[in-house]
C-alpha cells in the first residue's frame, strides 16, 4: 500500500469513527431532549436519530424530509387501521405494516419504514388516537431528525484527499500510457500495462465515491467539478480498456506501431488537470496522415494488424475528445 493509499485509508477510518461518535452523541441527546419535554416513548427519539445520521449532510437532509412526509402517511394509515377496524390489535398492526411498507416502497421511502413501524407499535400499546398523541409522535420524529441534522451540519473537509486523488489518477494514467507505448514497441510484456490499468480503474471508482461524498457534504455547486472530473477520467479509462482489447489481438506488431508508440509517449506528458488537448488532437491528425502515406500491407496478417492500429488511433482520438468536451464545458461555466 502506497503512502497516499495509507492516507486515504486513515481518512476513511477517521470518517467512520466520527460517524459512530455522532450517532452515539446524537442518539443520547435526542433521548434527553424527549425526556425533558415529557414525551411518551422518549427513547424512540434516540432510535430515530441513530437511523437518520447518514454519511453526508445532503443524504441526512433528504432522509429527514422523507421521514417528515412519511409521518403524515403513517398517521393516516394508523388511524384507518387501528381506529376503524376490529379489536384484534395484532391483526390491525399487521394490516398497517402491509399498507405502510407497500406505500413506502411505491414512493421510494424505504428508509423510513423502520421508524414508521416503531410508531405503529406505540399506537398498538397505547390505543390513543387523539391529536395530542399524534403530536407526541411528531415531536419524537422532529427531535430525532433534528438531532441528526445537528450532528451532520458541520462536516469535515475532504478536499485535501480529493486533490491527492486527482494527482494520483493523473500519475497512474501517465504510467499506463508510457507502458502502453513500450508495449507497442515490443520492449516488454503487456502484463504490467494491464495490471496497472485495472488498478487505475478501481482507484478512479473509489475516488469518484469520495468526490460525491465531498459534494454532498458541502452542497456547493462548484464542488460538483470534482465529481465531473473523476467521471471524465473514468470515461478515459474505459477508452484505454477498449484500446487494450484491440492491441491484444495483434499477433505481430507492424513497424507502423512505432508511430503510435511515439505519440503515446508524447500524450502521456500532457495528462494533467488544466491541459486542453487541442494541440494533442492536431498532432494525432498528423499521425493519421503519416499512416496514410505508409505503403499498403503486403500480407493478410499485416493488413489485419494495420487495421487494428487504425482503430487504436480512433480510440486515442476519443480519449482526447473526452477531455476536450470536459474542458469546453468548464470554460462555458466560467
Amino acid at each position: 500500500m502506497s503512502y497516499m493509499e495509507k492516507g486515504i485509508d486513515i481518512h476513511r477510518r477517521k470518517r467512520i469513527a466520527l460517524k459512530v461518535l455522532k450517532i452515539a452523541v446524537g442518539s443520547s441527546m435526542a433521548v434527553v431532549a424527549a425526556q425533558f419535554f415529557n414525551l411518551q416513548y422518549a427513547t424512540s427519539a434516540g432510535i430515530i436519530a441513530l437511523l437518520t445520521v447518514q454519511d453526508t449532510r445532503r443524504d441526512t437532509i433528504q432522509l429527514t424530509a422523507e421521514r417528515l412526509l412519511s409521518f403524515l402517511l403513517a398517521v393516516a394509515l394508523i388511524f384507518v387501521c387501528f381506529h376503524y377496524t376490529g379489536r384484534l390489535e395484532w391483526v390491525n398492526y399487521g394490516f398497517y405494516i402491509f399498507l405502510m411498507v407497500t406505500a413506502c416502497y411505491s414512493i421510494g421511502w424505504q428508509n423510513t419504514i423502520s421508524v414508521n413501524a416503531v410508531m405503529g407499535t406505540h399506537y398498538l400499546m397505547s390505543p390513543d388516537y387523539s391529536l395530542g398523541f399524534a403530536f407526541n409522535e411528531l415531536s419524537l420524529v422532529l427531535i430525532g431528525t433534528g438531532m441528526a441534522l445537528a450532528m451532520n451540519w458541520k462536516m469535515p473537509s475532504n478536499l485535501k484527499v480529493i486533490r491527492e486523488d486527482i494527482k494520483k489518477v493523473e500519475d497512474d494514467m501517465q504510467t499506463v500510457l508510457l507502458e502502453l507505448a513500450k508495449y507497442l514497441e515490443r520492449a516488454q510484456s503487456g502484463d504490467p500495462v494491464w495490471l496497472d490499468l485495472d488498478q487505475l480503474e478501481a482507484y478512479i471508482h473509489s475516488a469518484l465515491e469520495r468526490a460525491y461524498e465531498h459534494a454532498y457534504n458541502t452542497m456547493l455547486e462548484e464542488d460538483l467539478y470534482y465529481v465531473e472530473y473523476m467521471e471524465m477520467r473514468l470515461q478515459q479509462c474505459v477508452m484505454l480498456q477498449t484500446l487494450r482489447s484491440r492491441v491484444q489481438k495483434i499477433r505481430e506488431m507492424p513497424k507502423q506501431s512505432e508511430l503510435i508508440s511515439s505519440y503515446l509517449g508524447y500524450v502521456a506528458y500532457y495528462v494533467h488537470e488544466k491541459n486542453i488537448p487541442d494541440q494533442q488532437i492536431k498532432e494525432l491528425e498528423r499521425v493519421f496522415r503519416r499512416m496514410e502515406e505508409e505503403p499498403l500491407p503486403k500480407t493478410r496478417e499485416e493488413f489485419e494488424s494495420r487495421a487494428i492500429l487504425y482503430h487504436v488511433m480512433m480510440d486515442l482520438e476519443e480519449f482526447l475528445f473526452v477531455k476536450q468536451r470536459f474542458a469546453d464545458a468548464k470554460l462555458k461555466d466560467l
